[in-house]
């Protein structure tokens, strides 16, 4: 790798790492694990770039991360700012793509063992990540390796397979409409036959005062 290459490359990665770690992390070994890999990333950046093991330890990075506590919009957020990379030479264009392949996947872990409440949660969260394939499908295929493109793809469409059948499981939401502002824990006996279910309609609806709920309001299906 040329110094021109290396420059790139690394000038790239702070970048990648400084977003990386720009969330509120969790405190607590995981953390820590994090910043001692981000750090050992970069210092050693010649050394792993020379032995090939870039990918791996980056990859390690992103996992360390999600365990810190990194979410579905930070890792979203990191890959639009691998987007706005425009890479000169391929050493930077891999490291693009490969936090781009990498983001992608720790979105696809969190959602694996994400808690929906209703069909509409999943649908929504399911139309912003086909943006996202789509994007990538779009301005990052030519430059991925053929084999990062076809796990993209793979994954992907697991991602979407995953989200279809959680998605035909969970309750639809309702809307109704009430002739008189009833309080919330009459609306609940009133829909579900119990009132338990008060605070779940208060948050959904967002409610000022659960004695005066709105006349039309959501609900998940019984």
């Amino acid at each position: 790798m040329n110094k021109l290459e290396y420059i790139e490359a690394l000038e790239i990665s702070k970048r990648l790492v400084t977003e990386l770690v720009r969330f509120p992390a969790k405190p607590g070994k995981a953390t820590v694990d994090l910043r001692t890999a981000v750090g050992k990333f970069l210092a050693e950046f010649p050394t792993m770039a020379d032995n090939w093991v870039l990918g791996t330890e980056l990859l390690n990075c992103f996992e360390l991360a999600r365990a810190a506590g990194a979410t579905l919009n930070s890792m979203a957020r990191l890959r639009a700012t691998m987007f706005a990379e425009v890479p000169a030479r391929h050493m930077g264009t891999t490291i693009v793509n490969a936090a781009i392949l990498f983001s992608f996947i720790e979105e696809s872990e969190i959602i694996a063992v994400q808690v929906f409440k209703s069909r509409g949660e999943v649908a929504e969260l399911m139309d912003a990540m086909g943006v996202a394939i789509e994007d990538i499908k779009l301005n990052k295929a030519d430059s991925f390796a053929a084999n990062d493109y076809q796990a993209f793809v793979k994954i992907a469409a697991l991602l979407i397979q995953h989200m279809s059948a959680t998605e035909r499981q969970l309750p639809r939401v309702v809307q109704y409409t009430w002739p008189i502002h009833y309080p919330s824990l009459a609306l609940s006996n009133r829909i579900y036959g119990e009132g338990s279910r008060s605070e779940e309609l208060i948050a959904e609806n967002k409610v000022v005062h659960p004695l005066f709920m709105q006349r039309q309001i959501l609900a998940l299906s019984v």
